[in-house]
């Protein structure tokens, strides 16, 4: 196993224990994670330097505000094959001189590089990592501003929702970390849950891209339901609940 996933999961289940269990000791991460104090600790000291997790007094805890959250260069590599598919058909929806909102989960950004053959394209989005990319000349690139969240570099809050509010796409490209069985779709950052609420409201069309390991999830902000957006694109089609629209 990577150092990636290690860290990964010691996230995850900081996170996961947090309501009953804040706190957990190296030798308690390493006994539930089967791994050994040593990596455990190195690890933790890595994301302590990051600023994602405090280590005091033996017990190890989630950085006050972080709620959860994966930031997203843990979370790039993670299902990486799975992503690439979603990414690769939710650009096949695009066409030339199509306006698009792009959010800034690791699979929606994926989708920059199955888009070169487009013409035209309008690319709004509060991703700062889009901006890294080398597109065609014709593509226009439209940053929402905001508050900026280096960990998963990314803006948010009133200033990039205003913005967003101020504008009309035909596309709407989004992900969250939970789809459960009652169809609704959820996320641990009310932040993000927030901005793309109003991304929603702003497109004609909208997909959400889901991986499976996303499905029978349940996280604590509900974004919206199935039934409220045009599409599900996965690499598990069969396990998308199906909620038919009134």
């Amino acid at each position: 196993m990577s150092c990636l996933e290690r860290k990964q999961n010691i996230l995850r289940l900081l996170s996961l224990s947090q309501s009953e269990h804040p706190s957990m000791t190296i030798r308690e991460i390493a006994d539930t994670l089967f791994y050994s104090e040593s990596s455990v600790r190195r690890d933790v000291r890595e994301l302590e330097a990051r600023g994602l997790v405090n280590h005091l007094w033996g017990g190890v805890t989630l950085s006050a505000g972080k709620g959860g959250i994966v930031p997203v260069i843990l979370r790039d590599d993670e299902h990486s094959e799975k992503k690439e598919r979603i990414a690769r058909e939710a650009a096949e929806l695009v066409r030339d001189g199509d306006t698009i909102i792009l959010d800034s989960s690791s699979t929606v950004r994926r989708m920059l590089q199955y888009l070169t053959e487009r013409r035209g394209i309008c690319i709004i989005t509060n991703n700062s990592r889009v901006f890294d990319v080398e597109l065609p000349k014709s593509f226009r690139l439209c940053c929402t501003g905001g508050s900026y969240h280096p960990e998963n570099h990314n803006f948010l809050g009133a200033s990039a929702e205003a913005y967003l509010r101020t504008v009309r796409a035909d596309i709407l490209f989004f992900s969250s970390q939970g789809l459960n069985e009652a169809g609704e779709i959820s996320d641990v950052s009310e932040e993000e849950t927030s901005i793309r609420r109003v991304m929603l409201s702003r497109a004609e069309r909208k997909f959400f891209l889901c991986d499976s390991s996303k499905i029978g999830v349940t996280r604590r902000f509900v974004l919206c339901t199935v039934s409220d957006i045009d599409g599900v694109i996965s690499d598990a089609p069969e396990r998308v609940p199906k909620i038919i629209k009134e």
